[in-house]
């Protein structure tokens, strides 16, 4: 079973089955939002309602994926199917002008069109407002989906006008099969699982032995911390600066900090298994170096865990993040 093999019904499927029902009473909203992780089916969802809504030989609420409409569809050619990214980081008004002047053109060979927006949340505030009324009036046969991680992240202005539709998580034991489909090395799975539900982003976190080195870098500094070593500190500028290449690899660095820790706080309240740990592969020297704590301050530690992911949403350099967090929790455990 891999990844990519997967259709929206596997993913999703009381959500295609909703689908199934509004499209066959003709209520089919112009706009919809889809939320959930990577993995989650957001992609899927939005191709599948595409070949639903071209394909001219649906049965039984299924497009044929034969037919020249759905194959252009499925090989990313059709020619009133239209696809907005984001350029690095953000995706900017001149974008958004393109697809403003998609919508103001009859489709090429019918009477619809569609327009997905993957990564929703990453459209500038100008790019976002530019958007709004082509929302709100969008035309006949004109059918949007956009697809984001983070809800929070897309204006309110923008939800209030689209259906907001949240995706169920997979079910683990699927994303663990698919895990070691791609070859996901078995001592790494429960970290990745507690970072995403894509198996395919885990693939490529595990190239090159990246998701190994910033597991074993986290692990180090967690050792040094609650020895009370400020070598920790050194660790960040060297180490884990050098592994933290782009922004999605600091956020997976600042989540792995945030993950040991809270494997630590799960251990000291004494529910810990097997199954709810995430660094399970290294939960006696999580247990070692709790020995001389509360749990009170392995809480407020946590805590401290949680916030430095928001202040990097906040475009504060990893470097400052990362060196912030580690003095404070030095303070926390010893003063």
């Amino acid at each position: 079973m891999s990844e990519l093999s997967l259709t929206a019904k596997d993913l999703q499927p009381t959500i295609v089955k909703q689908f199934k029902q509004t499209i066959s009473n003709g209520e089919l909203a112009h706009a919809y939002l889809f939320v959930g992780p990577n993995g989650s089916g957001k992609h899927e969802l939005s191709q599948w309602l595409s070949l639903c809504l071209f394909c001219p030989n649906v049965k039984d609420g299924e497009p044929d994926l034969t037919c020249p409409e759905c194959q252009r569809i499925l090989s990313g050619n059709h020619p009133d199917v239209v696809i907005a990214q984001a350029e690095g980081r953000q995706i900017k008004v001149d974008q958004i002008r393109h697809i403003k002047a998609e919508f103001s053109k009859s489709g090429m060979e019918g009477q619809r069109k569609v327009f997905i927006i993957e990564d929703a949340d990453k459209m500038t505030t100008n790019a976002a407002n530019s958007l709004l009324k082509f929302i709100e009036e969008p035309g006949p046969g004109i059918y949007i989906f956009m697809l984001t991680n983070n809800k929070n992240a897309v204006l309110p202005t923008i939800q209030s006008r689209t259906q907001v539709i949240e995706m169920r998580p997979l079910p683990k034991e699927i994303t663990k099969q698919m895990m070691d489909d791609q070859s996901v090395p078995e001592y790494l799975r429960s970290v990745a699982l507690g970072l995403t539900d894509s198996a395919e982003q885990a693939t490529k976190w595990v190239a090159d032995d990246w998701l190994a080195k910033a597991v074993d870098a986290v692990v180090q500094w967690y050792k040094e911390l609650t020895n009370g070593d400020p070598v920790a500190f050194v660790g960040v500028q060297t180490v884990m600066k050098g592994l933290a290449t782009d922004r999605e690899r600091q956020q997976v660095i600042l989540d792995l900090m945030a993950l040991i820790w809270r494997d630590a706080l799960v251990i000291k309240t004494k529910a810990a298994t097997d199954s709810n740990l995430y660094f399970v592969q290294w939960k006696q020297i999580i247990n070692q170096g709790l020995l001389r704590y509360q749990a009170s301050q392995i809480i407020q530690v946590s805590q401290v865990t949680l916030e430095a992911h928001q202040l990097l949403e906040q475009n504060i350099n990893f470097q400052n993040v990362a060196e912030q967090q580690t003095l404070r929790i030095l303070q926390i455990l010893h003063g």
